[in-house]
This record gives structure tokens, sequence and C-alpha cells, in this order.
């Protein structure tokens, strides 16, 4: 077996040996709590080996999507030959100049939505008016209210009034957030050349996990957290056009490692520059800063990437769901309630469509 499989395989076995031990002794009943917005209903334990399972699920998800062969953290050796070109990465990165180059603008409706916050019939129908006026959200919409989550009997729902009433006013925002920040993606040649699909594709499943997550475990706002992960997406397509375009030039796939040690470095101040930017509220602006052991938003992005991450390798058939649902469960010391939280994601975004 070769070794970064052999790898692979030995490190899925324990997490998932750690998650089957931890269900056995988990109590049936969860005693309900109520949570005030902003207090951490029970901070996750910390613990490095969790970390580190978590740590190698999203490397190994980014080796995926750069096509790279090999994943972990490279050698010594490695980093020393890859040093002058990931010194020209973050000089280039960290140029304002070259940053206003590549930013994404603010969608022009983004402070309509954010302003129409509150839950009331007015805001309900100026959403409602947005999405009717536009086929692709409301075709997007239409998906949502059927799907797993939202659909309670087999009666189709097939016009935006039923759909708006089955989904409500954080459906609603949900699919407009979604559709807004959605980037413009030309798939080139050559290398890497599906690479910004693939994480749009990862981000979209992000955010669904990571508004799950806040609106279900951490008792904050959802949209939030979904903001959060959508942006994080963008800085990552950002970061990664950034060094293809001023720094690589056409290098070919020597470069990957390197590539992938600068998106770990640079997306989160690049997510952090978008983010202050468009004007988004303080807390989704905070989180980004945030260790996500001391701020409820950074858990959840957190496990919006991880969640989001590992679904789309069970979509690619690169991971079985029990491996990636241990790599999950491994993460977070709340490993009954995430296990409901993956149970869910699994139904919306894995079973096949009825």
């Amino acid at each position: 077996m070769m070794p970064g499989l052999r790898n692979g395989f030995v490190t899925t076995l324990g997490a998932l040996t750690t998650w089957w031990r931890a269900r056995s002794d988990v109590p049936r009943r969860e005693t309900a709590r109520v949570v005030r917005v902003g207090v951490p209903a029970s901070r996750p334990r910390s613990n490095s080996k969790m970390a580190a399972h978590a740590e190698e699920a999203l490397r190994t998800f980014l080796s995926v999507a750069l096509d790279e062969k090999r994943s972990g953290p490279p050698a010594e050796a490695e980093l020393a030959a890859m040093k002058p070109l990931l010194d020209a990465g973050s000089a280039a990165l960290s140029r304002l100049e070259v940053q206003a180059k590549y930013l994404p603008r603010r969608p022009s409706m983004l402070p309509k939505l954010l302003s129409a916050m509150a839950n009331d019939s007015s805001s309900m129908r100026e959403l409602a008016k947005i999405i009717s006026g536009d086929p692709t959200m409301l075709g997007n919409l239409l998906r949502v209210a059927n799907s797993a989550v939202y659909r309670a009997n087999d009666k189709k729902i097939d016009n935006l009034e039923r759909a708006v009433t089955r989904v409500g006013m954080d459906g609603i925002r949900s699919v407009i957030a979604t559709a807004l920040m959605h980037p413009v993606l030309a798939r080139g040649t050559g290398w890497f050349a599906s690479f910004p699909e693939t994480i749009w594709e990862q981000t979209q499943l992000a955010a669904d996990a990571a508004e799950l997550h806040a609106a279900r475990l951490e008792r904050c706002d959802g949209f939030q957290a979904r903001l959060l992960a959508l942006v994080h997406g963008l800085a990552t397509n950002t970061v990664f056009r950034i060094v293809r375009d001023e720094v690589l030039k056409g290098r070919a796939d020597s470069s990957k490692p390197a590539v992938a040690l600068l998106l770990e470095q640079w997306t989160t101040p690049i997510a952090q520059r978008i983010a202050a930017s468009w004007d988004l509220p303080p807390e989704v602006q905070g989180a980004l800063a945030a260790p996500p052991a001391d701020n409820l938003l950074a858990r959840s992005l957190f496990f919006g990437r991880l969640a989001g991450s590992q679904l789309l390798m069970i979509r690619r058939g690169r991971i079985k769901e029990f491996s990636a649902r241990a790599f999950v469960l491994a993460s977070d010391s709340r490993r009954q309630q995430i296990d409901r939280l993956w149970s869910r994601l699994a139904v919306e975004h894995l079973a096949p469509a009825r």
C-alpha cells in the first residue's frame, strides 16, 4: 500500500474508533437548554488530536482540489526548496494594489439583503420580489423547498408563494445570499483548471453546514455563519487567482505544494479584507480573526468548512460516508450533537433526489 494511502487509512480508522466509543457512551436523550446569543452553550474541550484529525481532512481536500497526488505537510527539505516561490507568493498577496485588482466586488443587492433581517411581512415580500425576478434564484428556492430538510411529504412545491411559506425568512435569505455571492467562474485550461469550481461547490456545502451548526448547536445567527462560509470560499479562490496569475504564470505541477501552503496561510487575511471592504456586520468580521475555541461563529465556520469538504469528497467518490462522518465527529467533543447535524446534512446533500 502506498505510504500516503496507508497513513490516511490509519488516521481514518483511529478517528472512526474514537467516534464509535463516544457513541456508546452518550445518553439517549439530551437535556434541553436555553442559550443566550453570543454565550457559548457548551464550549467544546480543546484536544490536539481532534484538531489534527480535522486539519488533516481539510488538507486532504485541498490536495484533491489541486489534483495533488500527496497529502500531508511537506518535509523540511521540501519547504526549503519551495521558499523562493512561497516568498514571491506572500509578497504578491501582501500588496494592497494586487489585492484590489482581484478582490470580488460587493454585490449591489447585498446591502438590501442585510437590511431586510427582521422577520416581518414587508421584508418577506421584498425578498420574495427579488427572487421572483431571477429565474436562477427561483429555481434554487424551489430546490431548497423540496429538499429533505423542508419536505414533510411527497407533495412537490412548484411555485414561489408555497415555497416562501415553507422555507420562511431564513430559507429565503440563504438562497439570495448564496446567489448574490456566486462568483463568475470561467473554466480555464491547463493546470488547476477545475479548482475554482471545486472550491465554490465545497463553499456552498460549507455555507449550509455552517448555518445549521450556528442555529442548532451554537444558538447564534445562522445567516451570519452562512456569510462567513461564503466569504471564506470567495477568499480561497481570490488567493488562488493571485498566485496563479501574478506568481506562477503557467508554472506546472511542481508548484502545487507551494500553492496549497499559500492558500492555508493567506485565505483568512484575504477573507478579512473582503469582509471589511463589503462592510459586513462586525460579528462576521470579528469571527474571521477569532480562534474557534473563543467564538461561536468561528466554530460554525470551522465545522462548515470541514463538513463541506467531506460531503464533496463523498460526492467525488474519494471517501466513504462512514469515514467522512468519523473525521467530522472526531473534530468536536460534542459528538452526539455533531452526529445529528451530520445526519441531516447527509440526508440533504447525499441522498438521491426523490
